[in-house]
């Protein structure tokens, strides 16, 4: 059983990004759910790949101009998102994506209607993109506090590739700050704030509630901290690691067969293949995914 925790949705709204990003490197041919962007497609590919929870952290903001790179806005509708979740309960997981700086629709309207109205366990923000600024800015922080207040996990875009204006964006002490000040809010780290590999690790496992998805970054460089971090269970580590491919930017079924070659020690691998991110996502007490993961 499988959890990935970066698995976008290529139909509708959701597709017309990552048809972008790919047609860009020539890579568009190798997923097969392009072929037609329909939901069953989606399904079809994933399940071929091993996938039982696709968490669709598809995003809703504007687009930025980072370094040499334009990056298009995201325009994926969160009530799509919801509607696949309703009608997949189990093997789709909605995140709805909120735009920080307000252009789109109002954050915090939006985080309480994605929670209380369409049924969603995680948010995500691109602080870096939109509206520019670091994860622990104080115009974030109305965001984490009603996050927090409704029992919502945040994940948060931490790359430094294309994450904000500068590399440092990604820097985890930002996220460790977050995590200080908002203790019971669950936070979780999309790229795993590559580059910084060691801190991340080091900072996750000071802190109970912050999670690190490095998903497409897992085999770039610091492959093998990542390798090591887990399965010495340094300071705890195994416990906060999540699995993710960063579909449909990655090609997923390669990807899931080369992390299951991994050495990993048996004892930790139903961890981070899932057991972690259900804890992440706060599904422990939803009976669709007791039932899903024998939770019971």
């Amino acid at each position: 059983m499988i959890i990935d925790m970066r698995c976008r949705l290529t139909s509708g709204d959701s597709a017309g990004y990552f048809v972008d990003r790919m047609d860009r490197v020539g890579r568009r041919d190798r997923i097969q759910a392009f072929s037609d962007f329909s939901v069953d497609s989606f399904f079809s590919e994933i399940d071929a790949a091993g996938i039982t929870t696709a968490v669709s952290v598809s995003g809703c903001n504007p687009g930025a101009r980072l370094g040499r790179h334009d990056l298009p806005a995201r325009t994926t509708s969160n009530d799509d998102l919801a509607e696949v979740q309703r009608t997949r309960p189990g093997r789709f997981l909605a995140v709805g994506g909120i735009d920080a700086s307000n252009q789109f629709h109002d954050a915090l309207r939006e985080i309480e209607r994605c929670a209380m109205q369409l049924g969603m366990k995680a948010v995500v923000i691109e602080p870096g993109r939109a509206p520019g600024c670091l994860i622990n800015d104080d115009r974030l922080y109305p965001l984490y506090e009603k996050c927090q207040a409704l029992g919502v996990a945040m994940i948060l875009q931490t790359s430094g590739v294309l994450g904000g204006k500068y590399v440092d964006y990604a820097n985890p002490k930002y996220v460790e700050q977050v995590a200080e000040d908002f203790p019971k809010l669950r936070i979780i780290c999309g790229h795993g704030c590559y580059p910084y590999v060691r801190e991340a690790i080091v900072m996750a496992a000071r802190r109970e509630n912050v999670w690190l998805s490095p998903d497409g970054y897992f085999f770039h460089l610091g492959h093998e901290d990542w390798v090591k971090a887990i399965n010495y269970n340094l300071m705890g580590f195994a416990d906060k690691f999540l699995f993710a491919s960063a579909y449909p930017l990655t090609a997923i079924q390669p990807f899931v067969e080369n992390f299951m070659k991994v050495a990993w020690k048996d004892e930790i691998l139903e961890k981070i293949l899932y057991r972690n991110a259900i804890q992440a996502l706060g599904l422990d007490q939803d009976p669709v995914y007791q039932n899903r993961y024998g939770l019971k």
